[in-house]
C-alpha cells in the first residue's frame, strides 16, 4: 500500500508542470515568433504522432497563432498539403531531415518547423518542436512542453468516445454472513412445577460466518464487466436451540437450550456480470455498479470431512451492488479496485427448509487490467 501511495505521489508531482494542449501551442508560437528572424517565411511541416487528428490539430493551431502574432510569415497550409500529397508524405512515420528540407525549398520557406508528440504516461504527453534552417540545416530554436491529458485533449484525439475493452485479474477478499431462523409455539407441562400447562416458544438459529478468498478473471466492455472467480469459503456454523416457557407473558426461569459448532469449508465458482457507468476524471475512472452472480458449489466439507452427494441444491443467485475505481498507470495498464455488497437469493435447499434465511456478503476486489484496443 505504501508503494502504491508513493507511486501515485511521484506521478502527481511529475505532471504538475503539464499544461493544456492549446496553451502549449500558444506558448510555442510565441517562442518562435520572438526568436526567429522577423518576416522570415516559415513552413509548419510535420508533427509526428500516433494519432493523425492530433498532429493535424497542432499544425493548424500553430499556424493560426503565428498569423495572429505577425512577426513571421507562415506558408499557406493548403500549399503544404498539396506538396505532401504529391510526394506521398507520411504524417505518422519518421521523415529524414533532408526530405523535410527539400519540401521546405519547394514551398519557398526559409525555416521549417517540425516535431513530435508522444505518450509519457496516462496523464501526460510530451510535445517537442524545433525550427530548422532550410538552407543550412542549423537548428534555429527548440520548444519542449508537457501536455496534460484533459477532456479537450481526449476530444481532439477521439479517446473520449472510445469503447474500451480490457481484460484483467483480481484478488477477491470478503466475508459471507448467513442467519437462518425458525420459531415454534405450543404448550406443555413442567413436572417439577405441578400438573399445569405452560406456553412455550422454541427458537432455532443457524448462523454461518465465513471468510472468502480467491482469484477472479474479468473482461470489461466499458459499461459492463463479466467476471469469473474461484473462491475458498471457510469458517464456522453455530447452531442454537432454545425453549422458553411463559406464564402470564413472563418468561419462567426454567428453560432448555442446546448448542453446536461446526467448522466448514467450501470451494465455489462464481460467474457474474456487473453493469456500470464510468465517470472519467482524467487519470481516474469512478463507477457505480449493479449486477448479479451465479454461484456453484464444487466441494464442501464439515469438520474436515467431505460432504458426499450432489451439491447443486446449494447453488444460488446473488444480487450485487457497489462501485469501483480504475487508476491508469499508462494508456493501457490500470489498477482496479471494487467494493461490492451482495445479497443471496434462497437456494433450492433453503427454500425447502423450514428456516428463513438471510445471507449477505461484503467483498473487495483488487487487480490489474490491460486495455487492448485503446487509440494511441
Amino acid at each position: 500500500m505504501l508503494i502504491i501511495f508513493t507511486t501515485l505521489s511521484v506521478r502527481n508531482a511529475y505532471t504538475q508542470d503539464a499544461i493544456s494542449l492549446d496553451k502549449a501551442i500558444q506558448e510555442s508560437a510565441e517562442y518562435f515568433n520572438n526568436s526567429l528572424p522577423v518576416n522570415s517565411t516559415v513552413a509548419v511541416l510535420h508533427i509526428k504522432s500516433h494519432n493523425q487528428a492530433l498532429g493535424h490539430y497542432i499544425i493548424g493551431e500553430l499556424i493560426n497563432d503565428i498569423i495572429i502574432l505577425g512577426n513571421i510569415i507562415p506558408v499557406d497550409r493548403n500549399n503544404i498539403d498539396i506538396i505532401k500529397s504529391e510526394l506521398d508524405f507520411n504524417l505518422s512515420g519518421d521523415i529524414s531531415d533532408e526530405s523535410e528540407q527539400a519540401i521546405g525549398k519547394m514551398l519557398g520557406a526559409q525555416i521549417i518547423i517540425t516535431g513530435e508528440i508522444f505518450v509519457m504516461n496516462s496523464r501526460m504527453y510530451r510535445m517537442e518542436l524545433k525550427a530548422i534552417s532550410v538552407e543550412s540545416a542549423a537548428i534555429q530554436g527548440t520548444v519542449n512542453k508537457n501536455i496534460l491529458v484533459d477532456k479537450n485533449f481526449k476530444t481532439i484525439t477521439g479517446s473520449s468516445n472510445e469503447f474500451l475493452v480490457s481484460i484483467g485479474f483480481s484478488i477477491h477478499l470478503g466475508g459471507t454472513f448467513s442467519v437462518g431462523t425458525q420459531e415454534e409455539k405450543g404448550s406443555s407441562g413442567i413436572p417439577s412445577l405441578g400438573p399445569y400447562l405452560y406456553n412455550y416458544k422454541v427458537t432455532e438459529t443457524n448462523n454461518r460466518n465465513t471468510f472468502d478468498i480467491g482469484g477472479c478473471i474479468f473482461l470489461d466492455f466499458k459499461y459492463a464487466e463479466i467476471n469469473m472467480g474461484l473462491l475458498i469459503d471457510s469458517g464456522k456454523t453455530h447452531w442454537l436451540w432454545e425453549k422458553d416457557y411463559y406464564y402470564n407473558n413472563s418468561v419462567l426461569q426454567l428453560e432448555e437450550s442446546r448448542k453446536n459448532t461446526d467448522t466448514i469449508s467450501t470451494t465455489l465458482l462464481n460467474i457474474g456480470i456487473l453493469g456500470k457507468y464510468p465517470f472519467d476524471l482524467n487519470n481516474i475512472i469512478l463507477y457505480p455498479a449493479i449486477g448479479a452472480d451465479y454461484q456453484l458449489w464444487l466441494l464442501h466439507s464439515e469438520n474436515r470431512k467431505k460432504t458426499p452427494g450432489d451439491l447443486s441444491g446449494n447453488n444460488s443467485v446473488w444480487i450485487k451492488v457497489g462501485g469501483g475505481m480504475d487508476y491508469n498507470f499508462t494508456q493501457t495498464l490500470f489498477m482496479r479496485t471494487e467494493l461490492i455488497w451482495g445479497i443471496k437469493l434462497p437456494s433450492k435447499n433453503e427454500t425447502k427448509s423450514s428456516f428463513s434465511y438471510f445471507t449477505h456478503s461484503p467483498s473487495a476486489h483488487i487487480g490489474i487490467g490491460y486495455i487492448f484496443n485503446r487509440k494511441r
